[in-house]
């Protein structure tokens, strides 16, 4: 018998869900929007996360906030770490590091400076993980404060003195769109370079 209007045809586990996607399908007619938003809200109280896929098979994801930014954090790496696919395997991590280090001299970063390394932080993982590239900078900056062990502001403060460092001063450029165009820079010489290699 289906529960406040809500009819399971299929249950499936949303922490294996997002980790394995494919593996199981869960489908959920939903009668009200009383009995939808109770049952989201059931899901995300057991696990924390709902993964949605849309009508053109691209997935979608809920993560609760309500409680533990942390662990919304961490969520949410899971996630990109999970399904982002790397650009280019045969590229070692060592060249990516030295391409995208050179690029950040190039613009005058100081490299002593700990929003600099957060940068390098950031643009890094938007070259390896496509997913990354496309994330909004409030995300991008909690990524990075998690590995650099930096709360939220004192990321945004540290990124913003570096730009302010670098020959982008002034400039007016957006940091999201800064980020991208040294993402953009770092693809685009490892591209070169496997060109002369052939």
């Amino acid at each position: 018998m289906a529960k406040q209007g809500i009819v399971p045809v299929s249950i499936p586990d949303p922490e294996h869900h997002y980790k394995r996607r494919g593996s199981e399908t869960g489908i959920y007619i939903a009668c009200s929007d009383r009995a939808l938003l109770d049952t989201i809200n059931s899901m995300l109280s057991r696990k924390g996360i709902i993964g949605i896929s849309d009508a053109e098979g691209k997935y979608h994801y809920i993560v609760d906030g309500r409680h533990s930014a942390r662990k919304v954090i961490s969520r949410i790496n899971d996630i990109v770490m999970g399904n982002a696919t790397a650009i280019a395997s045969e590229v070692p991590d060592d060249v990516i590091n030295s391409v995208l280090k050179s690029i950040l001299v190039y613009y005058d970063f100081d490299i002593s400076l700990i929003g600099t390394s957060a940068i390098f932080e950031m643009v890094r993982r938007m070259v390896v993980y496509r997913d990354l590239y496309f994330m909004p900078i409030r995300q991008l900056y909690a990524v990075a404060g998690e590995l650099l062990g930096l709360s939220y502001y004192q990321t945004e403060r540290d990124v913003r003195y570096s730009i302010r460092k670098s020959s982008f001063a002034n400039t007016g450029i957006k940091t999201t769109r800064i980020l991208r165009m040294l993402a953009d820079d770092v693809n685009d010489r490892i591209k070169a370079t496997k060109r002369q290699s052939v």
